[in-house]
C-alpha cells in the first residue's frame, strides 16, 4: 500500500496573554512617567475544531486529547470534543453555501465524545465509518493551556485509503494550503467548521501554475453555526492544474479549515494549513524511505521570489542537483519533484532568500509519497 503524507510549516500556540499599565503625565506638569511590570495571566479559554474523518465506511478514527501539567492553576475547568451538526458535501458545492442541511446519521452534539479530566493524562476514543461528524471543542480553566488534540483515521481500502493524521485546530479567519490539486486523479475537499453560535460566512480563491483560477461559487459559502461543511475544489472552477494553492478567509465569523486530499494511485491525507507567508521556511522530517517529495510554493504579494534549496542531513546541507533555487512568480503556484531526495536518510528541506537584501514571503508545502507498489 503506499501511503501519501502532506507536511506543512507549523505555527506556535501561545501559552499566556501578558497585560500591562502605563500612565504618564504631560511635559510641564512636574509629573513623572510610571509603568508597572508586565503580568502574564494563563490562558482561561481554548478551542480546537476537528474536520469529519468519514468519507468511507471503512473508516476508523481515534481521538487523542491532552492538557500538559503545570500549564497554570486556577479552577478546574473542562476540556471537551463534541459532535457538530453535519452538513453534506452536496449543499456545500453550490453558489451561496451550505442550505444548512444536517447528516442523517447527525446524534446528539451535546454529548461530549472525548472528556478530558486532569493536565498531563491523555483521554482517547473511537469513532467509525463515512458519517462521523466534525467536532468542536472547548477547553476551560487549567485545561485550556496547551490544550491540544490529534485525530487519526485508518482506512484500508479503496480510493480514500491511507493513514490520515491531523492536529485538531483553533479557529481563525485566514488560511494558506500549498499542494491542493484540480487534476483529474484528486479529490481534493475543503473542511469548513463553524464552533461559534452564529453562522460564519467564508471565501475560497484558488491560484494554479499561471495565477487566479476562476470561480464564481467559491464566493460566500454559508458555515452554519456548530456546524461543518465540505467543499470540494474541483467543483470550484473549470481549471485543471496539479498545484493548486487554496487561501480561505471568512467575511463574517471565523472557521477551522483544513484539506482532505485523496489521489487514485497514492491514497489519501490532510493538508493542515500552513503557517503565515515567510521569507525562510523549514520542512523537518522527510522520512528516509520516501520514494517521491514534491515541493510546492505560492508567492502571496506583489514581488516574485527567488529561493535558494538546500536539504539538512546529519552531514549537513546540500544543495539538491539540479534544484539549487526556485522561482515563484508572483501570486502564482510552483512545484518542482525532489524525487528521492533524502536518498535512504532522513532529513529536512530549508528554503531561504536567494538574496540577502530581498526576502519575499512565501507559504510552502511538501508532498511526501512512502512505498511502492500497489
Amino acid at each position: 500500500m503506499k501511503s501519501t503524507s502532506l507536511s506543512l510549516i507549523a505555527g506556535i500556540v501561545a501559552l499566556a496573554a501578558v497585560t500591562g499599565f502605563a500612565a504618564a503625565t504631560a511635559p510641564g506638569d512636574g509629573g513623572t512617567t510610571e509603568a508597572k511590570t508586565a503580568t502574564r495571566l494563563p490562558v482561561e479559554r481554548s478551542s480546537l475544531l476537528c474536520p469529519a474523518p468519514g468519507l468511507s465506511d471503512l473508516a476508523e478514527t481515534t481521538y487523542t486529547s491532552f492538557t500538559p501539567a503545570g500549564g497554570g492553576g486556577g479552577e478546574a475547568g473542562t476540556a471537551e470534543l463534541k459532535q457538530s451538526a453535519a452538513t453534506t458535501a452536496e449543499d456545500a458545492t453550490g453558489k451561496g453555501g451550505s442550505k444548512g442541511k444536517k447528516d442523517k446519521k447527525t446524534t446528539d452534539a451535546g454529548k461530549p465524545v472525548v472528556s478530558l479530566k486532569e493536565p498531563g493524562k491523555p483521554a482517547t476514543a473511537d469513532a467509525s465509518g463515512a458519517d462521523t461528524p466534525a467536532l468542536v471543542g472547548t477547553a476551560t480553566g487549567r485545561l485550556a493551556p496547551g490544550w491540544t488534540a490529534q485525530q487519526t483515521t485508518t482506512v484500508e481500502a479503496g480510493g480514500g485509503r491511507g493513514l490520515l493524521g491531523v492536529s485538531c485546530t483553533g479557529p481563525d479567519t485566514d488560511f494558506w494550503f500549498p499542494a491542493a490539486s484540480t487534476a483529474k486523479s484528486r479529490e481534493d475537499y475543503v473542511h469548513l467548521t463553524n464552533p461559534d453560535d452564529t453562522a460564519a460566512v467564508a471565501d475560497i480563491e484558488l491560484y494554479g501554475p499561471d495565477g487566479s483560477l476562476k470561480s464564481d461559487v467559491g464566493e460566500g459559502i454559508t458555515v452554519p453555526a456548530r456546524s461543518s461543511v465540505p467543499v470540494l475544489i474541483s467543483t470550484l472552477t473549470s481549471e485543471v492544474a496539479e498545484d493548486v494553492t487554496v487561501h480561505v478567509t471568512t467575511r463574517t465569523g471565523r472557521v477551522g479549515a483544513v484539506i482532505r486530499t485523496a489521489d487514485d494511485e497514492t491514497g489519501s491525507d490532510w493538508l493542515a494549513a500552513s503557517a503565515d507567508p515567510s521569507g525562510t521556511l523549514v520542512f523537518p522530517g522527510i522520512p528516509a524511505d520516501a520514494t517521491s517529495v514534491r515541493l510546492v510554493a505560492f508567492a502571496p504579494s506583489d514581488d516574485d521570489a527567488d529561493l535558494n534549496v538546500k536539504l539538512l542531513g546529519k552531514n549537513g546541507a546540500i544543495s539538491p542537483v539540479g534544484h539549487e533555487d526556485l522561482h515563484v512568480k508572483s501570486r502564482m503556484t510552483a512545484g518542482i519533484d525532489l524525487k528521492d531526495i533524502t536518498k535512504g536518510e532522513p532529513g529536512s528541506l530549508l528554503l531561504t532568500p536567494a538574496r540577502s537584501n530581498k526576502s519575499t514571503p512565501v507559504v510552502a508545502a511538501l508532498r511526501v509519497v512512502r512505498g511502492k507498489g500497489s
